[in-house]
């Protein structure tokens, strides 16, 4: 699948506004809540009932992150991938292949720019963020 030039500049300028409009670390931090650490399956709020043992097929995290490696340890029954600095080769290499198998509930801790691009790689086989938690640089999601 291609992402038209429409479809990319309208996801960067999503992400683009967010930043400039005193974003989710902004607001974290007026408010005291600590950013990065401390996220696990059972800290992640809204969607913390997918997490039960044996709902989440595959975990996603950004391997840059200590939390993120906490993160997908979190869910010992479900198969961890790390992103490896490249969101797009994941979804090509391993993950496209994963869902259209049949493992259609992921959970990840990323950055907001791998989420962007797995999101948008997704839309071909179907799987949407269904849920999604932002502290700081990194975003807790669920993609089924």
């Amino acid at each position: 699948m291609r992402v038209s030039k429409r479809e990319f500049v309208k996801g960067a300028g999503a992400v683009a506004l967010a930043f400039s409009a005193g974003g989710p670390a902004d607001r974290a931090a007026r408010e005291g809540i600590p950013s990065g650490g401390g996220l696990t399956a059972d800290t992640c709020g809204p969607w913390a009932a997918l997490a039960s043992p044996g709902s989440i097929d595959v975990v996603v995290y950004n391997n840059w992150f200590p939390q993120a490696h906490a993160f997908a340890a979190s869910f010992p029954a479900a198969r961890m991938l790390p992103v490896d600095g490249d969101a797009g080769q994941l979804w090509y290499g391993t993950l496209r292949g994963l869902v259209k198998n049949g493992c259609r509930r992921i959970a990840g801790l990323t950055t907001h720019t791998d989420l962007l691009i797995l999101e948008t790689l997704a839309r071909e086989a179907g799987p949407r963020v269904r849920k999604r938690r932002e502290s700081g640089r990194l975003v807790s999601w669920v993609l089924i």
